[in-house]
């Protein structure tokens, strides 16, 4: 019994090391791309998905990286990866739903944008990326909807923002 108690501790003290190694990367990897090291992020963002190939957040910085960098179907992947880890991961349906934007698959992208709405309805940011896209399509009722959702879940600086939006748009 001791013996089992003692492997459940240590595999309890691997799994929380691991999961601050991948929190470190990602924190290391964001800190990259402000310093615009794309090198030293895809190595953070790679390092944290090899020490968990499972964590949502790890996948979707890589997949907005590989956006970022012109990899739209790597990008995909990632994404997809994300949502299969944490399937209300809104923003990770958004980077996806841009990503298949890039690569001309404008249905799925907005099967994307609209099930990014569904998992994170309290989340402006989806709100207004289906916004942005609704507005570059020239669905400006739409645009208009979708930010007044965004202003009623967002936070104050935000709101103000979108505040802005609305009034160019006439609404």
């Amino acid at each position: 019994m001791r013996a089992l108690l003692a492997s459940l501790l240590i595999l309890c003290c691997a799994v929380n090391a691991a999961t601050a190694t991948v929190a470190e990367d990602i924190a290391a990897g964001r800190a990259a791309l402000e310093r615009r090291d794309v090198v030293a992020a895809m190595s953070a963002f790679t390092a944290a998905l090899e020490a968990d190939p499972g964590s949502a957040e790890a996948a979707y910085e890589r997949g907005r990286l590989l956006l970022l960098i012109g990899e739209p179907a790597k990008a995909v992947a990632d994404f997809t990866s994300a949502i299969i880890s944490r399937p209300e991961f809104g923003r990770a349906y958004v980077g996806r739903a841009e990503a298949k934007l890039l690569l001309k698959d404008g249905q799925s992208a907005i099967a994307d944008f609209d099930r990014a709405i569904e998992v994170s309805p309290a989340d402006a940011d989806v709100h207004v990326a289906r916004a942005a896209f609704r507005l570059r399509i020239g669905n400006l009722p739409g645009a208009r909807a979708d930010l007044i959702a965004a202003r009623a879940v967002a936070d104050e600086a935000t709101a103000a923002r979108i505040d802005s939006m609305l009034k160019k748009l006439g609404g």
